[in-house]
Order: C-alpha cells, then structure tokens, then sequence
C-alpha cells in the first residue's frame, strides 16, 4: 500500500485545529425564538380586523368551518404509523403517505385488487370529504384509527386527499360500469366538494380542513400541497382521460376554483420595494398573504423547492 501523501497525514491536526478553535469561541448563543406573529392562524378577532368588504366571505368560511370541526381528544398528533403494508407500489417517501399506485398500468385499474382497494378508501372517507393521513386501504376503518387529532378530519398534507381522489379517478375510468362505481363517483364528487369548501376566499388553501390552527391554517405550499390541488382541478376541470366521467357542472366549479387559486399563487408572490418579484416561502399567513413560519426547522423564508412546483 503506498504511504499517504503529506496533507492526508496532516488531516488529524487539521481537524483537531478547527476542533479547538470553534470550542474555544465564545459559547454558543440561544436559539432565537419566533416571532410573536411568526404564525397566526385564522381567528374571528383577526377576521374582524379586514376591510369591511372582506369579512362577509371570511365570516362564512369560518362558520362553515366551525361546523365541522371536532375537539381533539389527544393534545398531540398521532405516532408514525411505519410498518403499514405497501398497496401494491414502492413506498412513496413519507411517513404518512397513502402509498397508493397512481403509475400501474391501466389495464390494473379494472382488476378485483384496485377495485377492493377503491371500496376501502371510500369507506375511510371522512364526514368532510376528505381524508386523514395514512389510511389503510387494505382494510375497513376500525374505532381506534380514528385518532381525534387535528388532523383526523381532513388534510391535504402529504397528498391525502388528492392521491385518494385521483386513484378513485383512475379506477371510475378503469370499471366504471362496475356496481360499484356508483358509490366510487358519489365519494369522488364529496372528495371535490371537500376541496371547494376547504378554499380560502382569496384562493388558497390551509394544510388541514377544519381549521385546527397555528400553522396548519396557512396557505400551505410546503410539499406541493397546494400545487397538487391546483393540479388534481386542473384534470378535473379538463375532463380529460380518468376524468371523462365528471360532470359538467362538477368541471366547471373545478376551473373556476383552479383560476382563484393560481390568482392566490400570483398574490403571494413576495417582492421587493422596486417590484422585483422573488421566490415563495413554505407557507403563507391566509389573511396577510406573507410568508410565515411554521415547525422549528420551517422559518420565515424563501423556498427553492416549493417555488419550483409553483
């Protein structure tokens, strides 16, 4: 074996020098905590503070809201749910995810398994519309999945929601002459209407509806949340391929909901005094359209990523 070069026999004192001068500064100063407004979610006190104009729409979406939500019975969200089976897909890579094929081939989509795993998700449906994280579509939704967590009655957070819809899309398109089907439609058109209660009157959309919130209330961009909504509307609105079987009036609601979501994407869009638009933060404060902050490791800040999908 040749012997190391010079520098790799230096590397040890390199790396003890650098040890010794970062641990000889001075200490570590504390986190900086957020801001007092670094997330505020939507309240009525906050609605009441808009121009009068503004406050009719917000008052009514808060009501509808309202009349929905459930009071938690746990302070703290669910634990990760990690070994839940795979349906028939790799792992798509979160925690939470629904796992559901959208890729197969179409053929896959008209067999008795895509057809059980559509029964399953209409049955975890929840009274909103919309669906909870991680459910398991390989069976019936037992008592103790139901968490009372805030996210129990509905989010589009880590494609709940939009993956459930647009596999249900795929399996109408693949046996929609099925028996079946019907209550497949019935459960795609509340899933639909679930996204059109859930928009705020500016156009966007919070991570969870209800509104459970501190952060989950904002305009929520973070892992393409609300692009993939924009985009599941965008199909829809097209009655294109899987979405033939949409009617007529369900599509022209999705266009119209499409075009005050992308008027939303263009009113967030940060710039400078001169007017020089930049990139979009994770999450949006729903009534100040701002970027804020949400966990500890989302600050207030321009993302790269999420902009990308924008």
């Amino acid at each position: 074996m040749p012997a190391p070069s010079r520098f790799l026999r230096r590397l040890p004192l390199l790396f003890a020098a650098g040890a010794v001068s970062v641990f000889a500064s001075d200490v570590t100063p504390p986190p900086r905590p957020w801001e007092p407004d670094a997330f505020l979610p939507v309240t009525e006190a906050r609605i009441a503070a808009l121009p009068a104009a503004e406050q009719p729409a917000w008052r009514a979406y808060w009501q509808a809201s309202a009349s929905l939500a459930r009071p938690p019975k746990k302070p703290t969200d669910r634990v990760e749910n990690t070994t839940k089976l795979l349906v028939n897909s790799a792992p798509i890579p979160a925690v939470y995810s629904t796992r559901l094929n959208l890729n197969a081939a179409a053929a896959w989509y008209a067999s008795a398994e895509a057809r059980s795993i559509a029964g399953y998700i209409t049955a975890w449906q929840r009274p909103s519309g919309g669906w909870t994280k991680g459910g398991v579509y390989t069976r019936a939704p037992q008592a103790a999945d139901d968490h009372h967590d805030g996210w129990s009655a509905g989010t589009f957070d880590n494609d709940s929601t939009i993956y459930e819809l647009r596999f249900l899309a795929l399996v109408i398109h693949g046996g929609g002459g099925e028996p079946a089907a019907a209550a497949w439609r019935d459960a795609f058109a509340r899933g639909l209407g679930y996204i059109f209660a859930a928009q705020y009157p500016n156009g966007g959309w919070p991570q969870i509806y209800p509104l459970a919130g501190g952060y989950h209330d904002a305009i929520t961009y973070n892992d393409d949340a609300m692009v993939h909504i924009l985009e599941l509307l965008r199909d829809t609105a097209g009655r294109q391929e899987e979405f033939a079987f949409v009617s007529a009036d369900l599509a022209a609601e999705a266009a119209a909901r499409l075009a005050r979501g992308i008027a939303c994407v263009l009113a967030t869009q940060p710039q400078d005094a001169t007017g020089r638009r930049s990139a979009w933060g994770q999450q949006h404060d729903a009534l100040t359209l701002q970027p804020c902050a949400a966990r500890n490791f989302e600050p207030v800040s321009e993302c790269s990523s999420e902009s990308a999908g924008l």
